[in-house]
């Protein structure tokens, strides 16, 4: 999915269900949908355990690409160079 970031939340916080840490970023972003007339926006969780490098420099304005695997989670994230 390509979208645009508009917001960058640091999330950090231990799971009251599983008691384990959950660490990562919560970049709120607006993308295409086609059902949704204009633009859509959501939230895209990325989990520190995915160890993608330069995450945390990802600022609003950027665009991203974002790759999910087949239980709807994130696998991979990658910024799209601004085109000239």
């Amino acid at each position: 999915m390509k979208a645009t970031v508009l917001g960058v939340q640091p999330v950090d916080y231990v799971s009251k269900r599983s008691g384990q840490p959950v660490k990562g970023i919560t970049f709120h972003v607006m993308h295409k949908d086609q059902q949704v007339r204009g633009d859509a926006v959501s939230n895209v969780f990325v989990s520190d355990n995915l160890g993608i490098p330069g995450i945390i420099d990802i600022a609003p304005g950027t665009c991203i690409d974002v790759e999910y695997n087949n239980r709807g989670y994130v696998c991979g994230l990658t910024v799209i160079p601004p085109s000239k």
